[in-house]
């Protein structure tokens, strides 16, 4: 079935695969308090995954995690939990550009499909993040890059 618009578009077999594998792996390694999520479809798809998982984190939806948003906004939406762990559901080239600005504009790596990259701010600001890890589908066992 094909969707009218991006916002509509579903999840693939392949990608709710990786979405399954990935809230898999992230389990077993990180717990957020609480989960981002783009209205779109497949990130809702997405997020019902990772939610399986973390029944107990407060999940909100958020027009600040669709793909063409900007970085101010998105810097507005993470600050406004008011949380330590955040998990980010969305879309590029929002969230490969997202790794630049939080992390310094020398960063420069691409978050591909079904990616992860876990990024810690003492504060919710540009340019004071650090990357700690950076994991592509389909194993999420390669560090792809690290600050």
């Amino acid at each position: 079935m094909r969707a009218n618009s991006d916002r509509e578009r579903c999840l693939t077999p392949a990608g709710l695969s990786q979405v399954t594998v990935a809230a898999t792996w992230l389990n077993a390694n990180w717990q957020p308090e609480c989960i981002l999520v783009s209205p779109f479809v497949r990130a809702q798809q997405s997020a019902e995954a990772f939610l399986s998982f973390y029944p107990q984190a407060k999940a909100q939806n958020s027009e600040a995690l669709t793909p063409d948003v900007s970085l101010e906004e998105l810097q507005e939406a993470i600050a406004r939990t008011a949380v330590d762990r955040v998990l980010l559901i969305g879309h590029n080239p929002l969230f490969s550009n997202a790794l630049s600005w939080f992390c310094g504009d020398e960063l420069r790596e691409v978050m591909a499909p079904a990616s992860m990259a876990l990024v810690d701010l003492p504060v919710v600001a540009r340019g004071v993040g650090r990357l700690r890890w950076l994991r592509h589908a389909p194993n999420y066992q390669t560090i792809a890059s690290c600050q």
